[in-house]
């Protein structure tokens, strides 16, 4: 979702074709964003203990 939303050939394509479905979705973009670290810590926190 990340990698979407800050392409801005992506942004102009779903723009043109999806409309106001894309619009919700550049609504959440601070939570994509959010959702991107906390998933690299926990990526991160596994590898830490595997390890161990």
């Amino acid at each position: 979702m990340v990698f979407v939303l800050e392409n801005r050939t992506l942004v102009r394509i779903g723009e043109e074709r999806m409309g106001e479905a894309f619009q919700n979705l550049m609504k959440h973009k601070k939570l994509g964003w959010v959702c991107f670290f906390v998933g690299g810590l926990w990526a991160a926190q596994n590898v830490w203990y595997s390890s161990l």
